[in-house]
């Protein structure tokens, strides 16, 4: 009688076969999460860079140029130190200073003296020299150096920084303060042997 089992029977009874096909199912399992992952799951993804051939010219970096200080930035400086900074007049300072400086203050909440402007009572406001870090069409920035009224609790010398911008970043627009800070750091303690 002849043998009714087959040849796959006989396959499947070899150890060595089965551990080929175990070798071959697992590559094909592989291969099929793979395709499924990149076709289902990372479907929507594009590339992270752009393209970036353009056909509008280059952006390139033009630096301002640098021009003289008037004696309209030196006399704007000055008025403000008077006023703002003195705690004079603040309904004339408020004319004198940028938003960058004076927020969305209203004129009343300005004149109540709670700016965000450091108060010192300088002796030498109407004498004082700026130190020009720079100047350009547009903005300006100086270094001023306060000595204090006799009797303040102020420090007796402190050297500040006076920014300037011109309204609406025009060349022709109007001087404004913008920046009013002091350059001085408190001190480092000495360490203790």
């Amino acid at each position: 009688m002849a043998n009714t089992t087959g040849t796959l029977n006989g396959f499947f009874n070899s150890p060595r076969n089965q551990r080929r096909l175990l070798f071959v199912s697992a590559a094909v399992l592989a291969v099929g999460i793979a395709v499924f992952v990149a076709l289902v799951l990372l479907r929507g993804t594009s590339n992270a860079f752009t393209d970036t051939i353009s056909n509008k010219p280059a952006q390139l970096y033009h630096p301002e140029k640098r021009v003289p200080v008037s004696k309209g930035e030196i006399s704007l400086a000055r008025k403000f130190i008077e006023t703002a900074v003195a705690r004079q007049n603040l309904n004339a300072a408020y004319n004198l200073v940028h938003t960058d400086l004076k927020g969305r203050l209203t004129r009343s909440e300005w004149n109540s003296g709670n700016i965000p402007v450091i108060y010192y009572p300088a002796r030498n406001a109407e004498t004082t020299s700026f130190q020009t870090d720079y100047s350009y069409q547009t903005s300006a920035l100086f270094e001023v150096d306060l000595v204090a009224k006799p009797g303040s609790d102020q420090r007796p010398h402190l050297l500040f920084y006076l920014g300037l911008k011109r309204a609406g970043d025009k060349a022709n627009g109007r001087w404004l303060v913008s920046y009013w800070q002091p350059h001085w750091r408190p001190p480092v303690p000495e360490a203790v042997h």
